[in-house]
Formats: C-alpha cells, structure tokens, sequence
C-alpha cells in the first residue's frame, strides 16, 4: 500500500490520493491483482519454456490493456455501422474476461469522472462538458460503482468474477483434468494402441530382460505384494510411459525397481534414454501410461498430496527465486516443512555449513556462481524430513572441492536412513556415491547392480599402463606382451609408456601382476599399474551398443 501510495503521490497524481479516492484506488488495484494473478498462471500452462513465456504473456498484458482499452471505447461509440448490436455486445462482454483490459478501463472512467468534476466545479466550466446535476459523472460520488454507462462498476464486478473463476479452472486443471488425463492415457489411448500395435507391445513392452539382474529384480517384485516389500522406499511396478504424438514415443518401457531405504541409486544414460521422464513420474509431475509407483507405501497417482510431503528434489535447473539470499530461501522452505518457528534459525544455519554457504548465505542469489546455485538447491532438497531425496546433476558447475562436499553431504544423508535417486553424467560421481545404479537405454534397464558388480560382469579386460625404461626394449616387451596375453590391444603409446586392453578371459589378478612382475627386470621396466575397467566403460559400451542398433534400424528398407 505504502509504496502505491508513494509512487503516486511523487507524481502529483493527487487525483487518486486525495480525500478516500486512495481507498478506491486500492479497491481497483486489489481486484485487478485478484483476477490477473491466476489469469497468467493460467496462461503460463500453454508455454513450456519460462523466457517465452515471460516475453509472449508480459506482451500479451500490455496489448489486452492498450489496445483492449482503444477496441472498447470504439465500439461503445458505435464508430463502425456495420456491425450488429449483438456482435458488438459480444466483443464488449468479450473484453471482460481480460484484467488489464478492465484495469484500463478503470483507470481511464475513474480519472475521467474526477477531472470532470473538478472542471465542473470552476466558476466557468469549459463548455464542451456537460455539467448538469443528471450528469453521471457530476453525481460520481455516489454512482462511480453503478453499473451505469461510464461507471467502473461493471469492470470491479467483472475482476471479482473472473479472478474466482480463474481460481477454479486452475483447480480443476490440478485435480479433475490431470485425473481426466491420466484415465485417457491409461484406460483409452493405450488401450486402442495395445490393439493397432500388437507386435510393438508385445516386443518392446513385454519387460522381459536379457541382463539376469534386471530379471531377477522384476520377477521379485512381481512375485510380492507392495505390502510384502516394507524396507522398499521406492517401488516401481512395470511402469510404461508413451507420448500419444506423432509419432508414438516409447519413454519407457516397462521397468520394476525396488530402491531400499539408506539406499543411494544412480539412474545413468545418455540424452533421451528416459532418465527425465522416470523423475517426473516419481515426482508426480506427469502420470504414467501403465504400471505402478510407490513412495513410502502410497501410490503416486492416487495419493500424490501424501507423497510429495515425504520427497526432496533438485532439479536439472535451478528453481530459485533471484532477489532472495540463500538464508531467506531456506528459512521459507523450513517453514513450508513445519519446522518450529524457534528452530528455524539454527536449523537453516546448520543446512547452510554442511555445504559451506553460510559466506554467501546473506547475497542475493542472483549474484551466486552456477556452483553455488546447485549447492543451495541440493540445500534446499535436503530441508526437512524427506524419505526419497531426488537429485538431477546436482554437481554440474561445482569445483572439485564443493563436489566434494556435496558427495560428503549426500553420503550422511544416505547414512542416516534416506533414499537417495541421482542422475549424473560423472561416472566418477555415481561410483563415489551408488550403492546400485542402472544403466539406461530407450526406455528399458540394460543392467543392474553395485557400481563393482557391474565393472565386474561387463569389464572384460584389465588396463595395463607399463612405461620402458630403455627404447631397444621396446619391441620385445610388446611381443611378450601379445603373446603372453592373446587378444591384448595397443590402445596408446607415447615415450615409452604403453597403454594396453588385456582380456580378462583365463587371465586373473594373480596371473596378470604375477607375470609382469617377472618381466619387470627382463624389459627393464620402469613402472607398471593394472586396473580394471571403469564405469564410464561400462557406460559406452551400452551407449556404443545402442548407436549401432540404431543405425541398423535405419538402413533397413
């Protein structure tokens, strides 16, 4: 109120300050808050980026305002003959439905019948304006909210109206239409696609798996029951997604997870494989085709008020808010998490040191590096007592030492009893932190297990790095090598240091360190190291796999 009242009263706007004109002042700009507020919202569900959204609704405001305001008094005046009565009504009613169209209109009668009276009240009023005591606009005081022609009574009317109405569609947009849609995409969409594309559903929707692992963990959880599963956090039963656009795109394809409690799993795969999609459908944010989720016991689709109480997230971007500063941010998602008011100060003061942001935790956020950003929103999906806590790429941006930290920070959070679901391109991260983590491709698991179990199962060779002394040596330590150890490739050689694939097959560790020790002396070896492959090896290999399949579907006729 204050400031409104200030702005104008600094640009001897007197006309809307003055005596109780402020009080009515603010009745137009409350109302007009009231209706524009959901109506933007409502408007921001057609977009799905926020820059365009911003810049396509702020033009969308400002013409509905002006160029609202002209089409209105243009067809009040009757300028175009031609025109029916009942379609210039129409247009007019039309109009109503726009706030800035009737703010305009409020703003513009509301001036006009003041400066009108002022003008009457000179001892000689101009003589184009009609002055007498019928005059509307001379009985202003008492008829300015009449619904009468030239009144603002019909606009406030029109505010009041469409704000409540706003207001319902946006609710019946969060509650009946989502249910309306997710029964479509359920019960009919899928149904006619599982009878046009039989061979599609039963090939690629089928969740049989070739990986034992991924088998073995589906056939488990379809054996039992959600109830028969307790320590279970997450659950996934044979969820399916499918886009219904042209063309069909298979998201996911048919998946069973269950993520245990203290249990930090790791969602790995390249760009569209379906990690996206699987966090929004954890999070409620879209419904799945077919299939079931489970956080905490409670379905996701049919008691998402429940869940969302018990999850945390960090999204691929950050969602801050830009002229707030990290201690205000996390002292409003304390209190929206029900901390007591009096342990609100040492709690948030807590959060911030164990990502070491209390130096920052007083600028405004849009002065934070990006790797401050994504600390203060893992931060912020850690505030309060989560059961699942989701983190997309919560290290993009961070230094090596705030990467760090936050493994350190997560760790305590898996330790003490929470799940934890990561997405991550770090192979270095997912190994740091994962307990079990899947690989994913199209829209299915490729495989399963602890990050060593999986280098294990599809690491089928040692890296061997040797550096030779002496050059003459050279050539017949690579003999040696090729023909102590068939199969063996010559990936990198540079000075003397050998970089070599060893095939695992009838090769152990013993063998391996136990024969290049003996040959440490004979080819005057300087150093050597063998290692076994790594996750992100195990990554491309899936990754490779999938870009043949794919070329091969291409060239087929």
């Amino acid at each position: 109120v204050l400031p409104i009242y200030a702005v104008l009263k600094n640009n001897k706007a007197d006309i809307y300050v003055t005596g109780f004109h402020f009080q009515e002042t603010m009745v137009i700009f409350n109302l007009y808050g009231w209706a524009v507020i959901p109506f933007v919202y409502l408007m921001s569900f057609l977009f799905s980026k926020s820059t365009s959204a911003f810049i396509q609704l702020l033009l969308l405001n400002y013409f509905a305002g002006t160029v609202g305001f002209l089409m209105g008094i243009a067809l009040e005046n009757k300028m175009y003959t031609s025109m029916s009565n009942i379609t210039r009504s129409f247009l007019l009613n039309s109009l109503l439905l726009l706030p800035n169209y009737n703010l305009a209109r409020c703003i513009g009668e509301y001036t006009a019948i003041y400066q009108t009276e002022i003008l009457c009240n000179l001892k000689n009023p101009p003589d184009f304006l009609n002055c007498s005591k019928e005059s509307n606009k001379i009985n202003s005081l008492k008829n300015i909210y009449s619904l009468e022609e030239d009144m603002i009574g019909k606009y406030l009317i029109a505010m009041s109206i469409t704000g409540f109405l706003f207001f319902l569609f946006i609710f019946l947009g969060e509650t009946t239409l989502q249910r309306l849609r997710t029964f479509l995409n359920q019960h009919v969409y899928f149904g006619i696609y599982k009878q046009i594309r039989k061979d599609i559903v039963s090939k690629e929707l089928s969740g049989k798996s070739e990986d034992q692992d991924v088998q073995n963990e589906r056939d488990r959880i379809l054996e039992l029951p959600p109830q028969e599963l307790p320590n279970s956090t997450v659950l996934l039963k044979e969820l399916i997604k499918i886009y219904f656009t042209y063309p069909v795109i298979l998201a996911i394809k048919n998946i069973s997870l269950a993520i245990q409690k203290g249990e930090c799993f790791g969602l790995l795969g390249y760009n569209g494989a379906g990690k996206t999609t699987t966090f929004q459908i954890l999070t409620g944010e879209i419904s799945a085709t077919s299939g079931e989720v489970f956080i905490d016991g409670f379905n996701v689709t049919k008691n998402i008020v429940k869940v969302r109480p018990r999850i945390g997230y960090c999204p691929q971007f950050d969602a801050l808010l830009e002229y707030m500063t990290a201690r205000e941010i996390m002292m409003m998602y304390a209190r929206v998490w029900g901390v007591s008011e009096h342990q609100i100060k040492p709690y948030v003061n807590k959060c911030l040191n164990s990502l070491e942001l209390e130096a920052h935790a007083d600028k405004l956020i849009s002065t934070y590096s990006g790797g401050n950003r994504r600390r203060l929103s893992t931060a912020i999906a850690l505030v309060g007592k989560p059961s699942v806590i989701f983190l997309d790429e919560p290290s993009t941006g961070m230094d090596p030492a705030a990467r760090r930290l936050l493994w350190n920070t997560v760790t305590r959070a898996r330790e003490s009893g929470k799940a934890i679901i990561i997405t991550s391109h770090s192979m270095e991260e997912c190994d740091a932190l994962c307990t079990r983590l899947a690989i994913m491709v199209q829209g299915k698991f490729m495989c399963l297990g602890s990050p060593q179990h999986l280098k294990n199962k599809f690491g089928n060779i040692y890296i061997l790095k040797a550096k030779v002394k002496t050059e003459d040596k050279l050539k017949d330590f690579k003999t040696f090598i090729e023909m102590t150890f068939p199969g063996s490739v010559l990936k990198h050689e540079n000075q003397g240091i050998l970089n070599y694939y060893i095939p695992r097959k009838d090769n152990g560790w013993g063998k391996v360190f136990g024969t290049l020790e003996k040959a440490k002396e004979q080819f005057d070896l300087e150093d050597y190291s063998i290692s076994q492959v790594t996750l992100e090896q195990v990554f491309l290999t899936f990754a490779y796999a999938d870009e043949t399949a794919e070329g091969c579907e291409k060239q087929e006729p």
